[in-house]
């Protein structure tokens, strides 16, 4: 019963001050319907619109491949990270953050806290940057050059994608494991590169 409660909560406060971006809900849909109730709350927390409170400084790529739980970091907080770009590639499509469409997509950007680790999957910190953020923040060509083996701070919303707890190296240590944790920035709200460490 907690856990709905908490579900519900989430999808209150997320519904607050949320749009809709080309026809897709914040809640997203499958393409034959609705999303169950926390992944709908997911994918709102995925399409927050933009920054609102203070940034938490506190939380850095290293808090995030730590952080193995819902409940370790404060998702209704927004955060800023450095790391060193491993890659940056398409989104999975038809995501149900985007309503299952094969039309918009997030940009997929693998981060690392050391630039030894860029070839290290495990290591992968996941940031992304949602469809409606794509005309302020550049499409994924541009990303991609911009970026690309360079330190960059991201600024954007915690999200902790429970679907990928048997991805994340944190959680399992034998698998299909291509990320250090579970957490993500996402959306990435903004982005800037900086001198390395």
């Amino acid at each position: 019963m907690k856990r709905v409660t908490l579900v519900v909560l989430i999808l209150f406060i997320s519904a607050q001050a949320q749009t809709s971006f080309d026809g897709c809900a914040p809640e997203g849909k499958r393409k034959n319907g609705n999303v169950p109730a926390r992944e709908a709350a997911m994918n709102r927390m995925k399409n927050r619109d933009g920054i609102t409170g203070s940034i938490d400084h506190s939380i850095t790529i290293d808090t995030l491949m730590k952080a193995s739980e819902e409940t370790d970091i404060d998702q209704e907080r927004p955060i800023q990270i450095t790391g060193f770009v491993a890659d940056v590639i398409d989104g999975t499509p038809n995501e149900t953050c985007n309503c299952a469409r094969s039309d918009i997509a997030d940009i997929h950007i693998d981060v690392v806290a050391k630039k030894a680790d860029r070839n290290k999957k495990v290591k992968y910190v996941i940031v992304e940057i949602s469809p409606r953020f794509q005309e302020k923040l550049g499409d994924m060509k541009t990303v991609k050059k911009a970026i690309t083996g360079k330190w960059v701070q991201f600024t954007g919303w915690p999200t902790y994608d429970y679907k990928h707890r048997s991805n994340s190296r944190n959680i399992k240590a034998m698998g299909n494991i291509w990320r250090a944790t579970a957490w993500e920035v996402h959306p990435v709200t903004s982005f800037k590169v900086v001198p390395g460490p």
